[in-house]
C-alpha cells in the first residue's frame, strides 16, 4: 500500500469549509485588512467563539471583557489571529477521529507548532508560516486513521516496539505521514513550500536542495519527544550537538532557554481551545 492508494481515499476526509479556507487565505495574505478578516470570521460560529475566548484569555484579556469579533480582533493583532484560524480550522475540520485521542493529537500538534514558531524566531524566519507548517506537520496520520483504523492500531505496535513513527508507517503502509501529508497539503491549495516541508520533514536535504522549514519541524518534533526527560541545561546541550538538525539550522545553545520558556504553551492553548 502506498500514497496513492490511501489518497484514492482523500474523499473520505471532510472538507476544509469554503469560509474557513477563504479566512485562511485572507490572513495570510500580505496587506490583510482587518476589518475585511473581521467580517470573514463573524461568518463562522466557532472560530468567533474561539477568538472571543482567546481575546478574553489571562495571556490577551487586558481589563475589561470583549464581546465583539471587532474588538477581539483588535486585540490579539494580526499574528495570533492568523495562528488561531490556521489552528480552529483544522480543529473544526477533524472534531473526532475513531481510534485516535484526538485531545493528544491536537494538544501534541499544538505544542510542535509553537516550538516551531520559537526556532524560526531564534532564527529570524517567518514565525507564522513556521506556526502553520507545525499544525500541518502529521495531518497524514488523519488519514491513515479515517481510511485504515487497523493497520493505524498495526503502527503504533510497531513504535511501541522501538520504530520511529515513519519505519512503522512505511513497513505497513509503504509510505508515511510525511508523504501523505505533503499531498493532503497540496490538495488543499497550501503554498508549495508548506506542501514541500510537510513531505520533507524527515529529510530536509534533498539532492541539492535545503528546506529550513522540514528542518525546523522535525527539529521541533524531537524536542517535544525528548525535552521533558533531560534533566538540567547541560544533558539538554549535550542532546542539542547530537540532533543534525540543530547543526544544519546554526541554532546555538541559547536557544535552550527559548525552549524552556515556551514549553508546554502549545498544549495549554490547545486544551484553552478544545
Amino acid at each position: 500500500m502506498a500514497t496513492a492508494d490511501l489518497l484514492s481515499h482523500i474523499d473520505r476526509l471532510p472538507k476544509i469549509p469554503k469560509v474557513v479556507q477563504e479566512l485562511m487565505d485572507l490572513v495570510n495574505s500580505e496587506g490583510s485588512d482587518m476589518n475585511q478578516i473581521s467580517e470573514k470570521i463573524a461568518m463562522d460560529q466557532v472560530i468567533s467563539a474561539r477568538v472571543l475566548r482567546l481575546s478574553n484569555s489571562a495571556h490577551f484579556g487586558r481589563g475589561r471583557s470583549v464581546a465583539s469579533v471587532d474588538e477581539a480582533v483588535i486585540r490579539l493583532g494580526l499574528g495570533p489571529i492568523r495562528t488561531l484560524v490556521t489552528a480552529s480550522a483544522l480543529m473544526s475540520t477533524f472534531p473526532k477521529i475513531e481510534g485516535l485521542d484526538i485531545n493528544e493529537y491536537w494538544a501534541a500538534t499544538f505544542e510542535v507548532a509553537t516550538l516551531c514558531k520559537t526556532v524560526a524566531k531564534e532564527l529570524k524566519s517567518d514565525q507564522n508560516e513556521a506556526f502553520t507548517a507545525g499544525m500541518l506537520h502529521n495531518i497524514g496520520d488523519l488519514l491513515i486513521y479515517t481510511v485504515y483504523p487497523d493497520k493505524a492500531q498495526k503502527v503504533e505496535l510497531h513504535i511501541a516496539a522501538g520504530k520511529t513513527k515513519s519505519e512503522a508507517q512505511q513497513i505497513v503502509l509503504s509510505t508515511d505521514n510525511a508523504q501523505l501529508g505533503g499531498e493532503l497539503a497540496r490538495s488543499w491549495k497550501f503554498a508549495d513550500t508548506l506542501v514541500d516541508a510537510i513531505a520533507h520533514q524527515y529529510g530536509a536535504v534533498q539532492g541539492d536542495s535545503f528546506s529550513q522549514l522540514a528542518a525546523i519541524i522535525n527539529f521541533s518534533a524531537k524536542v517535544d519527544d525528548n525535552w521533558d526527560s533531560l534533566p538540567d541545561e547541560e544533558a539538554k546541550i549535550t542532546w542539542l550537538n547530537h540532533q543534525l538538525e540543530y547543526s544544519m539550522l546554526g541554532l546555538n545553545e541559547s536557544i535552550v532557554d527559548s525552549l524552556d520558556d515556551i514549553r508546554g504553551a502549545g498544549r495549554e492553548m490547545a486544551n484553552s481551545l478544545l
